[in-house]
């Protein structure tokens, strides 16, 4: 059977954190990260779409303060245990706040606030993108830094494939229950540049059953130009742009766009 959920419901599932949990474990932007801060610290970080906890965790451990922002309790409820397993001293150092970043609260004076790992890519217009600039802002104390990572928009996404399925992630969690999270895209609204899609998430418990949820989302892929704009529309200096994860200055070619920009005093 098929149920139209919210975004926020069908993340809501402990299997979606763990399988996500097992397919996003690379390093290299939180390296990135580390080599951008260098001697600074320790910080008082924000990391907006905190997820599992693949980012705020490690920089917790170097020593950092942080608030971590989910809108999915059993994402956050993830990166929780993984904090608990490291003990008080590095548990102390987190705050982690179950809510839609769009909704505001983000809290102010910190010396460095990430929107990381395409993050941008799960929200449905530019207007929303460039509100969240407009809130790192605001929660960022003078002389504070951004860091933004998305892929960079080509303007290619109207050609399609539509009527596909492709998956995300699958696999079985430690329960043995299955699940398979795909998408499907609908249709490309050239205006706007948005993207509609169909998301799926599947489930087989241990004993047979099956169950299957969906939801049709909205995205605006985000190109390397717009969040230029923004970063300036908003009184930031724009210090260094990434076409990778391992520090490549940007250029024409790149797949994405990492920025590290300042809040202008």
């Amino acid at each position: 059977m098929t149920h139209d959920l919210s975004s926020e419901s069908i993340y809501d599932h402990p299997l979606i954190a763990e399988l996500y949990d097992t397919s996003e474990n690379y390093t290299d932007d939180v390296e990135l990260l580390r080599r951008l801060i260098g001697d600074s610290g320790p910080l008082d970080i924000l990391e907006c779409f905190s997820g599992t906890g693949r980012i705020l965790v490690p920089l917790a451990g170097d020593g950092h303060r942080i608030t971590g922002i989910e809108i999915a309790p059993s994402m956050a409820a993830r990166a929780s245990e993984k904090l608990e397993r490291l003990g008080a001293k590095i548990v102390d150092r987190v705050t982690l706040k179950v809510r839609d970043v769009l909704d505001g609260g983000w809290g102010t004076g910190y010396d460095l606030l990430i929107i990381g790992a395409n993050a941008f890519y799960e929200l449905p217009s530019a207007d929303a993108q460039a509100h969240c600039v407009e809130m790192a802002r605001d929660a960022l104390a003078p002389g504070g830094h951004l860091f933004i990572d998305n892929d960079d928009y080509k303007g290619n996404w109207g050609a399609g494939p539509f009527g596909r399925e492709r998956v995300v992630f699958e696999g079985a969690g430690s329960d043995g229950a299955y699940g398979r999270w795909s998408m499907e895209g609908i249709r490309f609204d050239e205006a706007g540049a948005v993207l509609h899609s169909r998301r799926r998430w599947h489930t087989r418990s241990p004993d047979g059953h099956e169950h299957d949820v969906e939801y049709v989302s909205k995205k605006h892929p985000v190109s390397a130009g717009e969040v230029r704009v923004w970063l300036d529309q908003y009184g930031f200096e724009t210090l260094h742009v990434f076409g990778d994860r391992h520090g490549t200055p940007h250029s024409v070619a790149s797949e994405r766009a990492i920025f590290w920009a300042r809040k202008l005093d």
